[in-house]
């Protein structure tokens, strides 16, 4: 995990490595700079549910990488696995599994997906934070 003033980044070569420190990392670069009623738990929800789908549907290699821009933040996840299918089916309203990606859209302020079909998906979020605007400069 790389965290510098501006960037935060974490790359693995299995995506079972990103667990709650990914989550809390991310949270935690977020926080030095977040106004106070920015929306870090659902910032760790979106990240927590971005790595399940690469364990589950792409597992192997992973890479984040989250930084400010403008007034807010954005989260972008790469995978190699197979890609995303171009519609995506609506989940089953009794099972179980399949509400991630949707659950995403409704926190995220955007949500952006590049799919390569054998080469992997990246998912570039808008996170629901902006930046803690600092106080003006005394004359």
């Amino acid at each position: 995990m790389v965290l510098g003033n501006r960037e935060w980044s974490f790359v693995a070569s299995d995506a079972r490595e990103a667990g709650t420190t990914t989550r809390r990392g991310v949270r935690a670069f977020l926080a030095e700079e977040a106004c106070e009623r920015c929306d870090l738990d659902a910032v760790e929800l979106i990240v927590g549910e971005l790595i399940s789908n690469v364990i589950q549907h792409a597992p192997g290699p992973i890479g984040m990488h989250c930084w400010w821009e403008d007034d807010g933040a954005i989260l972008l996840v790469a995978d190699r696995g197979p890609g995303l299918p171009a519609v995506r089916p609506i989940p089953d309203p009794d099972g179980t599994h399949g509400r991630g990606l949707l659950l995403i859209d409704a926190l995220a302020r955007s949500v952006r997906f590049d799919c390569t079909p054998g080469q992997g998906t990246r998912i570039a979020v808008q996170l629901p934070v902006c930046k803690r605007r600092s106080a003006p400069a005394e004359p």
